[in-house]
C-alpha cells in the first residue's frame, strides 16, 4: 500500500479563489529566494475536497543532486504526534474503558502521590505532597504539572531552573532521541521525579504529559502503542504512510532537516535547555520508542486524512474513529482563563491550539483564520489548521528544525484562508 491518493478540484468548484491562492506560491517563491526554507509542501481543501496541493523546493542534496520536494515527501512530523495521541485516548474514553477524571495511577499506580518541587527562600528546593492526584484531564490539558528538560532556565520562575534540572540528572528521555528504552521504563522513571507544580493549576507544554498518555493507551488497550495506532487510527483512515520508524523502502523521500535562513542541513543534535533535539532519531537502530509526543513520521497526504477526520467530526469515508463527542471535546477550550502561554498566547483542548477571537491574540503571530480555528504544529516546521466555519484544512509541510519556519507558514495559512470567498 503506498500513499494516499489525493483528487484534486478546481478551487472555484468548492468556493475558493485561484487568483488568491496563487499568493501562496508568491510566497513560497520568496521565502525559497530568501533561503527561509529550503522546501515546502502545501495543501488546502474545502468540503473535503483539495484545491491546492503543491511542493516547492527541494528535500534533499545527495552528492551535489537536488532532490525536489514532492507531493509524497515523507515529514518528521514531531509534536504533529500529540494530536493522533490524543485521539487514541479519546478512543478509549468514549468505549468506557478510562473517564477523564480519573487519576492516571488508576492505570499506572506508580503515579500515585506525587511530590511537587517549591523554590523556597534562598532557592532551597523542597517537596511537597500534591493536594490531589494526576487526572488523565491534567495530562491531555498539559496542566498535570510536568515539564521538560528542554524548558531549562528557558522561563522566569526560579522552579524552570530545578525540575528540568533534576529530569536530566535522573536520565529521562523527553527530546528528539529514541535510545533502547520503552515507554515503561521511561514512564517509571518520570512517576519517581516530582512535579512543576501542583496538579491542575498551571499550563506547561510538555512532552511528558503526552508519553504518559502513551503508555496508559498500552495498559488499557494492552498492546504497544505503535500497534494500537496502526490498528485503530492508521489503518482505518487508510493512512499507510505513517510511521514511528519510517522502513528502508521510503527513506529517499524523507526530507531532509535544514537550517532556517541558509542552505545548510543540520546534522546530529543541538542543544535546547537540557534537550538534544535533532533529526537523527529518524533513522535510529533503537525502534522500541514509541513517542506519542513527537516521533511520528508520515506524508502530507496521510495526515491529511487525520485532519479532515477531525473536521468531520470523527468519521473520513464511511469510516468512523471517533465521535462527535470526543472531537468537540479535543477542539474546545479546555483550560478555562490560562493559556498557551509559552508558545502561542491561544487557547487550547486535548493537544490541539484554538483560536477564541478573530484576531490571534495581542502579541502573538499565531491567526489560524478565524474564531474556532484549531491547529497544531512541528518542531521541524510543520502545522495543520482546521477551521470549521470555512471547513478547510491547510497544511504547511516545511523542514527547519526549532519551528524555524513558523512565522512564514502561518502567512501562508492566512493566504490560504483569505482564498475562501463564498
Amino acid at each position: 500500500m503506498g500513499t494516499a491518493k489525493i483528487e484534486e478540484v478546481e478551487p472555484e468548484d468548492v468556493g475558493v479563489s485561484s487568483a488568491y491562492l496563487a499568493n501562496i506560491d508568491r510566497l513560497q517563491q520568496r521565502y525559497l529566494a530568501e533561503d527561509a526554507y529550503q522546501g515546502s509542501v502545501v495543501l488546502v481543501a474545502r468540503h473535503g475536497k483539495v484545491c491546492y496541493f503543491k511542493g516547492f523546493g527541494k528535500a534533499d542534496e545527495v552528492d551535489g543532486e537536488i532532490i525536489p520536494m514532492a507531493t509524497d515527501s515523507v515529514f518528521r512530523l514531531a509534536s504533529m504526534s500529540k494530536v493522533v495521541a490524543a485521539v487514541a485516548v479519546m478512543q478509549l474514553f468514549e468505549q468506557g474503558r478510562i473517564a477523564l477524571h480519573e487519576p492516571i495511577s488508576t492505570y499506572l499506580p506508580e503515579f500515585a502521590n506525587p511530590k511537587v518541587a517549591v523554590v523556597k527562600d534562598w532557592q532551597i528546593t523542597q517537596l511537597a505532597s500534591a493536594d490531589r492526584e494526576i487526572t488523565i484531564h491534567d495530562l491531555l490539558t498539559m496542566t498535570a504539572g510536568m515539564t521538560n528538560t528542554w524548558w531549562y532556565r528557558m522561563f522566569e520562575p526560579p522552579i524552570y531552573g530545578v525540575v528540568p534540572q533534576l529530569y536530566k540528572d535522573a536520565g529521562l528521555m523527553d527530546d528528539l532521541n529514541a535510545p533502547p528504552i520503552t515507554l515503561q521504563e521511561n514512564m517509571e522513571l518520570l512517576a519517581s521525579l516530582p512535579l512543576i507544580a501542583q496538579p491542575g493549576t498551571m499550563f506547561d507544554y510538555s512532552n511528558n504529559s503526552v508519553d504518559t498518555l502513551c503508555r496508559l493507551v498500552e495498559v488499557v488497550a494492552e498492546q504497544d502503542f505503535d500497534s494500537y495506532l496502526r490498528e485503530h487510527v492508521f489503518t482505518p483512515l487508510g493512512m499507510h504512510e505513517t510511521w514511528f520508524f519510517p522502513p528502508a523502502s521510503v527513506r529517499e523521500r524523507i526530507a531532509a532537516v535544514y537550517w532556517a535562513g541558509r542552505d545548510e542541513q543540520q546534522v546530529g543534535a543541538s542543544p535546547l535547555g537540557h534537550g538534544m533535539l535533532g533529526p537523527d532519531y529518524t533513522f535510529s537502530e533503537h525502534q522500541t520508542y514509541f513517542s506519542g509526543a513527537g516521533g511520528l513520521h508520515g506524508t502530507t497526504a496521510d495526515y491529511f486524512r487525520f485532519a479532515q477526520m477531525l473536521l468531520n467530526r470523527g468519521e473520513l469515508d464511511g469510516v468512523r474513529v471517533l465521535s462527535p463527542t470526543s472531537v468537540r471535546l479535543m477542539t474546545t477550550n479546555q483550560i478555562g482563563e490560562k493559556r498557551n502561554w509559552q508558545l502561542t498566547q491561544n487557547k487550547w483542548g486535548y493537544m490541539v491550539d484554538i483560536q477564541e477571537g478573530v484576531n490571534a491574540p495581542a502579541g502573538s503571530i499565531h491567526y489560524l483564520g478565524g474564531p474556532g480555528a484549531y491547529s497544531w504544529q512541528g518542531f521541524f516546521s510543520t502545522k495543520f489548521v482546521n477551521n470549521p466555519a470555512q471547513d478547510t484544512v491547510i497544511m504547511t509541510m516545511s523542514t527547519p528544525g526549532f519551528d524555524g519556519a513558523l512565522p512564514h507558514n502561518l502567512r501562508i495559512v492566512a493566504a490560504a484562508a483569505a482564498a475562501v470567498v463564498d
